[in-house]
């Protein structure tokens, strides 16, 4: 019976503490995330070791590593242009026509190079349906689970919508750097 009376303690404190959390989580973060713009992620061109559909989740969750509360980054994954979105795209440096750099020994045992991949990454804003700035960048790949690009991804996203980024210096009345299209 004191077994029974222990389980409904701990059980009851455990209620009482999720009601608690949800009580919490609704007056404080609802807000935040409420008056947060959602951006889709989309991805034009192809990188190496990634798969069809892996590309814009991928970026979306290293945006988010941005720390930028005011906005939320979700995979583009359905037909048309939504209304607020980043595009992504890629290019690979011509390197020997878009082969890996070594920038690592040859192993002899598995007879293979360790390569890494040059790319430039842009990073286009288009919010309620325009287009409203780019961000370009470059990184040395080293395949989708290396952290070149992911490092790369979350730095661009940074300078395209932090405080400090080319759309704030948009809203402040000054001229975005990087390359006009």
């Amino acid at each position: 019976m004191i077994s029974n009376g222990s389980n409904f303690a701990r059980d009851r404190f455990a209620l009482i503490a999720a009601a608690l959390w949800l009580v919490w989580f609704n007056v404080i973060m609802s807000p935040a995330l409420a008056s947060s713009i959602v951006l889709e992620v989309g991805a034009t061109g192809e990188l190496p070791g990634f798969q069809q559909g892996e590309l814009p989740i991928y970026l979306a969750l290293h945006m988010s590593d941005a720390g930028l509360p005011e906005w939320r980054f979700e995979p583009a994954m359905g037909e048309g242009l939504p209304a607020n979105y980043v595009e992504w795209t890629f290019t690979l440096k011509p390197y020997a026509e878009g082969e890996a750099l070594s920038h690592r020994p040859h192993h002899l045992f598995r007879e293979t190079y360790s390569g890494l991949h040059s790319v430039t990454l842009e990073a286009r804003l288009y919010l309620n349906g325009e287009y409203q700035t780019l961000v370009s960048g470059q990184a040395l790949m080293d395949g989708p689970n290396g952290r070149h690009l992911a490092i790369a991804v979350t730095e661009i996203t940074r300078n395209l919508l932090g405080p400090t980024g080319a759309y704030r210096r948009i809203d402040a009345g000054q001229r975005p750097t990087g390359p006009a299209r």
